[in-house]
Parts: structure tokens; sequence; C-alpha cells
């Protein structure tokens, strides 16, 4: 058993960092150009959030299981990390109602959802699952284990009250998080795949030429592929540990081989919040090309630039001189050009300088001389 803890430490917190990664990639895609102006931008960026959150605070609690030591915060870490759980499936939720709608009437959609009324639903929804965890203030408590040889506590950690129901509120967690989210997904799914299907038989016996067909790769058809791909990810991840937690509540058989599916049901389940960028990035030809052009503008632009600036030399100087002592020019091109007179030996006296660039200079294969009169 000890090699499959190691094993569930060292996955979660590579799916963690992956996830984190990925999370914040997809943060900043959805929010550039193509995506922002579309009202499912503002559930994708909520939905990226709560999972990060969700990644962070777990990979925060198998740290700190590593070095076992007595905190004050391991109720709090619990209490958020199921928050942001259920804040991220209820976006999933969401989303795919957000979707179905647009499909059965596209010209009225812009009407029923705006960004700003999807920002204002997702704030509603977080503060709603503040609202539903909030009793764990009064059921959980943090408990110390005591060594055999110590009177100080080794180490903490958060449990239920004895007095608590857990099997009730694990059905009614489990309500909330699975059963009453995933028949909405899947209905919205068949619905959303149903509909896309008749569509493009539509389209196709319209526009049989593929010149003069219609484009059905437009924003929302493939903002409607990457949200389908992440639902449907997220069916097939929640549900083995969800089964799995209410079997090991209802039959109390806690043996080795139950364990075993518990951590790999566990791995799984921590999969579906690290698994967003992958979906996207497969399911979506736009979320590539944005994902490439956000590497070249801001990762291979800015070392080539840098690397370039200290290889070379940007400007050069030209100096026209004049060998006549001619005072009035030479006070009228230092107050222009904020130069200081200067008299070089033989009477040659400093007019002016040009600055230029070297490139322009290289296009014509040869530089440019001073000029004397």
């Amino acid at each position: 058993m000890f090699i499959l803890e190691r094993i569930r430490t060292i996955a979660i917190l590579c799916l963690s960092v992956f996830g984190c990664t990925g999370n914040v990639l997809t943060l900043i895609i959805v929010n550039q150009r193509f995506f922002r102006r579309t009202t499912s931008a503002a559930f994708i960026s909520g939905l990226c959030i709560a999972d990060c959150c969700v990644l962070c605070l777990h990979s925060l609690q198998i740290v700190a299981k590593l070095r076992p030591q007595v905190t004050s915060y391991d109720c709090i870490v619990f209490y958020f990390i199921d928050v942001f759980r259920l804040l991220s499936v209820w976006i999933v939720c969401f989303i795919n109602v957000e979707r179905c709608s647009l499909v059965f009437n596209p010209c009225r959609m812009p009407r029923l959802t705006s960004q700003i009324k999807s920002r204002l639903l997702v704030i509603l929804l977080f503060c709603m699952s503040l609202i539903i965890f909030s009793h764990y203030t009064y059921h959980m408590q943090i408990e110390y284990v005591r060594g055999a040889n110590q009177t100080e506590p080794s180490r903490s950690f958060c449990a239920f009250k004895k007095d608590f129901h857990r099997l009730t509120w694990e059905s009614i967690r489990s309500a909330l998080t699975y059963w009453l989210i995933v028949p909405v997904c899947i209905v919205c799914n068949i619905i959303i795949i149903r509909r896309l299907h008749q569509a493009s038989r539509i389209e196709r016996s319209l526009s049989p030429d593929t010149r003069t067909r219609l484009d059905l790769s437009s924003k929302q058809r493939q903002l409607t592929a990457m949200l389908v791909a992440s639902s449907l990810c997220f069916v097939v991840t929640a549900t083995p540990s969800t089964v799995h937690a209410i079997y090991l509540l209802i039959s109390k058989n806690f043996g080795n081989h139950q364990y075993v599916i518990h951590i790999f049901t566990n791995i799984l389940l921590h999969f579906h919040h690290a698994s967003n960028f992958l979906v996207f990035l497969f399911s979506c030809a736009r979320f590539r090309i944005e994902l490439i052009e956000l590497f070249r503008r801001y990762f291979c632009y800015k070392i080539y630039s840098n690397w370039y600036k200290r290889s070379t030399q940007n400007t050069e100087q030209v100096v026209f001189y004049s060998t006549k002592n001619q005072r009035t020019p030479v006070k009228l091109l230092s107050q222009k050009s904020n130069l200081q007179r200067r008299t070089p030996p033989n009477n040659i006296v400093l007019l002016g300088t040009n600055n230029y660039n070297i490139r322009s200079t290289r296009s014509y294969g040869h530089p440019v001389q001073a000029h004397y009169r």
C-alpha cells in the first residue's frame, strides 16, 4: 500500500502542475481576439479558475501529508476544495444549457445571454457554493494524533464530528455534484449533436458544391465542439469516483482491494480538473491556432528580438561637416537637434548628424558615406 500511496502522490502532483499550466494557457487564449467577445468566454474563464484552485488546494493537502505536522488550516483547505469543485461542476452544467439553447434558437441567443450576465452568473454560483458548504464550520473539527512516547501532538487532520450524518451528506453532495448534473449534460449533449448533424445535412443538400458551401467552422460551432467534449470528459472521469464513494459508505467495505480502486478513481477524478486544456486542444482547430500564435508572439519573438539586439547595433551615425566657419547654420542645427557645437582641427565645423537604421543600409548593398562641402 505504501507504493500505491507514492504513485497516487506523484500522479496528483504531476496532474496539478500540468493542469494549472494548461488552465492558465486556456484562460489567456479565451480572453484574446477570437473567443473574447463570446458569452462562453466568461464560463470558460470561471471554469479554469475553479479547476486551478481545486488542483492547487489538493496538492497542498497532499504535500502536508508528506511531512506530518500540526496545522490550523486543514479544515479551510477541505472546505474550499469542495466549494471550487462544486463551482466547476455547475459551470459545466450551465455551459451545456447555454449551448443547447444556442442550437435551438441562435437568432435570439444574444438577447438571452451576454458577457455581463455570464460573469454575474459565475459570481452567483460561487456565492451559492460558499453557502451550501457553510455547515462545515459546525460539523468539522481538527483532530490531533499523538505519538507513543510524546505528550504533544505530532500531526493534525480535519474530520467530521461523531454526530454528523455523513452518509446523508455524501448522498446530498453526490446529487449536487453528479446525479443532478450528469443527466442534464447527457441530454443537452444529445440534443446539440443531433441538431448539428441535422444542420450539416441540410447545408450539404443546399450547397453540394464545396466551393459555395457555407463554412461550418464558425466561432459558435467551434465553441460548441470544445464545450461538448469538455462535458463528456467530465461524465467519463467523475462517474467511477462518485459511484465507488457511495458504495463504500453503504457497504462499509474498506478492504485492500477497495482501497486500490479508491486510489485510481481519485486520480481519475483529479484528471477531470486538469483535462480542459487537452480537450480544447484536440477538439478545436481555432484553439490550436491561437495557442501557436500565443507562443509565437510572446515567446519566440521576444527571445529572437533580445538576441538580435545583443548581437547587432541598431543605428549608425553619419556626420556632416563644413570647412567654412559659418555660425548661423551651426546655431540653427544645434537648436534643432540638441547638439553641442564642436570645432575639430583644421577649421572643420560640425553641422549635424543623421541617425538611421542598419537595415536600410543593408538593403541597398553599400553604406552611406559622409558628405563634405
